[in-house]
């Protein structure tokens, strides 16, 4: 039977699209007409990287890239053919966080730190066993004209470099989000703020142990590097490697379970609030992704349909299919002789789409690359750009 709407529904649903809208509905798009906003001038770049046993190797061509892309954001030259594609930055921060969030207090091995792991606490540490690098440093790093920008990528090195003793449970997203979200609205979120709250009832450390990392009026940059996918989850349990609710699924493919692992939408709704334009929000992932789908450089709007559309339209190699060789994992997306394989980042892609609708800068990088320059060369295209 079909019913007809009365005025006073018609009334609360338009009502309701306009809530939606204003905080950021999971469809919310910022319209094709709307009014250019200036690029900021100040870039705070977060590394958010995979501290898991399988990425040394993807680590090493992350770091050994960094340099570059550090020298195209502050002169404008994204290629380092001389010509500058845009506006160099005035001023950079540089913060590393990584993806062990723990795994809800369980026993679990390889994770150390069960409870909270590295916490989205920004890193302070330093890679020793590098030549040049010191055993600590601070919370964030600056440069700015005076400074000398070879040393500051020199540090951001030694930081980035956060070796391969992390949980096996890689949580970036949640990771991310902890490391720049406040516990409560400042001068730079978005007028209809939320903070969200994680792992314990806690908040997000961006006005605690990672102040003054985000600046008001500043391009706030994500660049991820991973090989898996996310495994954020709302339900700590499917770590439990004894768990009665999820004991009929083996522990590693726990994180095929969609109603225990956090939202897209929160990861989404938690970066654009934290702006007053979702043009000053940027993400990059360096993820499974096939290296011969990495977009080129100058690329702004990959076609999706190629990384999360239906599996009749997505490449065949980001669809999760289990390993008949090893039951415990999906096919690997890509799979490089003498590097290791990376799996299809489903997740991950899928925020990165959502974030694209939303009007925030976005790109798409492989880990699947044994050299990361390009990737970086896009991702510097992506920041530079009015």
């Amino acid at each position: 039977m079909r019913v007809r709407s009365s005025p006073f529904l018609v009334i609360l649903v338009a009502l309701a699209s306009g809530c939606a809208e204003a905080h950021g509905g999971e469809d919310a798009a910022v319209p094709e007409d709307a009014a250019p906003t200036p690029r900021p001038t100040d870039l705070d770049l977060l590394l958010a990287v995979d501290g898991s046993s399988s990425v040394g190797e993807e680590q090493w061509s992350f770091v050994q890239a960094l340099p570059a892309l550090l020298a195209a954001l502050a002169s404008g030259d994204a290629d380092g053919d001389g010509v500058p594609e845009g506006r160099g930055f005035e001023t950079i921060q540089i913060g590393v966080v990584t993806s062990d969030m723990g795994v809800g207090g369980h026993t679990v091995p390889g994770c150390a730190e069960a409870d909270f792991g590295d916490d989205g606490a920004l890193r302070d540490r330093g890679a020793i066993a590098m030549s040049g690098c010191m055993a600590s440093y601070p919370r964030f790093l600056r440069w700015e004209p005076g400074l000398d920008l070879e040393e500051v990528a020199a540090s951001a090195r030694c930081v980035a470099r956060v070796g391969t003793g992390g949980c096996g449970f890689e949580q970036p997203l949640e990771g991310l989000l902890k490391a720049i979200s406040p516990s409560a609205p400042t001068a730079w979120t978005a007028p209809d703020y939320v903070p969200p709250m994680f792992y314990r009832d806690t908040p997000g450390h961006a006005d605690g142990v990672n102040d003054g990392f985000v600046r008001a009026g500043s391009l706030l940059a994500v660049l991820l590097m991973t090989d898996e996918d996310d495994c954020s989850a709302s339900d700590p349990e499917i770590y439990r490697p004894d768990s009665e609710t999820y004991a009929r699924i083996d522990l590693g493919r726990r994180c095929d379970i969609d109603e225990a692992l956090h939202p897209i939408a929160r990861y989404r709704h938690g970066l654009l609030e934290l702006r007053s334009h979702p043009s000053f929000v940027a993400f990059f992932p360096i993820a499974g992704i096939p290296a011969d789908l990495q977009p080129p450089p100058g690329e702004r709007h990959p076609s999706w349909e190629l990384y999360v559309g239906d599996p009749g339209e997505r490449d065949p190699r980001l669809v999760p299919t289990p390993d008949p060789l090893q039951p415990t994992r999906d096919i690997p997306s890509c799979n490089v002789p003498g590097r290791g394989v990376a799996f299809a980042p489903t997740r991950i892609l899928e925020l990165a789409h959502r974030l694209d609708h939303g009007g925030a800068r976005v790109g798409l990088g492989s880990v699947c690359r044994e050299d990361f320059g390009l990737a970086f060369e896009s991702f510097a295209r992506l920041l530079l750009a009015e």
